[in-house]
């Protein structure tokens, strides 16, 4: 089965600054990979280049089934940003419905589903405005997958989460990833979400300085991936 999503020596720049400096990454069908880094690593520029939010200043990326690039991969990509701003008019069960409405590929059973898991029932009636942000970030995650689609990209899924939260989001992830689809999670959070990766890429000053297979990694290193994540990011000076 061929990946769903092939980059190679992708370079984003801002005005002098270099966000991603030759990112090469592969997204292999059917897996959950984590793009690991602390903050102001790229991570989020690398999501949302990806999801065609932003024009690649060099490199190629190539899609499953050579879906379209550039903004038009929006229709074809889940992609749950670390922030959404929604209307101040909005309550939950707006946002559900406006995604209803925006995206053929939305199924309301998976809907339906996710805001079980989520324990997303009681707030349907509220103001965006008003949710906690863990909520707020259940509630993007619950509208990312409601979609089916092949490539989901997660930003920082557990960020401002409690415990609970937390478990809640995982066991979503781990429910709604459609077969043969795949799922790309950015996060610094590494010891919370770790066991649930088929392989990681670690993103250091807009560049990968490390790639592994986790049941690899803990087989012949004996080490967890966040044991690994320590080594490496001292050893680069970013934490």
């Amino acid at each position: 089965m061929q990946p769903v999503l092939e980059i190679n020596g992708l370079e984003k720049h801002f005005l002098g600054c270099e966000a991603l400096r030759g990112v090469d990454l592969t997204i292999p069908a059917g897996q959950i990979v984590g793009l690991l880094g602390p903050n102001a690593s790229g991570k989020t520029t690398l999501l949302k280049t990806i999801a065609g939010l932003l024009t690649p200043s060099g490199g190629r990326m190539r899609y499953y089934e050579n879906a379209a690039p550039g903004p038009d991969a929006r229709k074809t990509i889940g992609f749950c940003p670390d922030t959404i701003n929604f209307p101040r008019w909005m309550r939950v069960k707006d946002a559900f419905r406006f995604y209803r409405e925006m995206y053929p590929d939305y199924i309301q059973a998976r809907a339906d589903k996710l805001i079980d898991i989520l324990d997303l029932q009681s707030v349907q009636t509220m103001f965006i405005r008003r949710l906690s942000k863990g909520m707020k970030e259940r509630l993007t995650l619950g509208l990312t997958f409601s979609r089916q689609t092949r490539l989901y990209l997660l930003d920082e899924p557990l960020d401002g989460i409690d415990p609970v939260g937390k478990t809640k989001v995982i066991d979503a992830i781990i429910a709604m990833q459609p077969e043969g689809a795949s799922t790309l999670v950015s996060t610094h959070m590494v010891k919370d979400i770790e066991r649930i990766f088929d392989s990681v890429y670690f993103l250091s000053k807009g560049k990968i300085v490390f790639s592994g297979v986790c049941d690899t990694m803990r087989e012949e290193s004996n080490q967890t991936v966040e044991q690994v994540y320590l080594e490496v990011f001292i050893r680069e000076g970013s934490i």
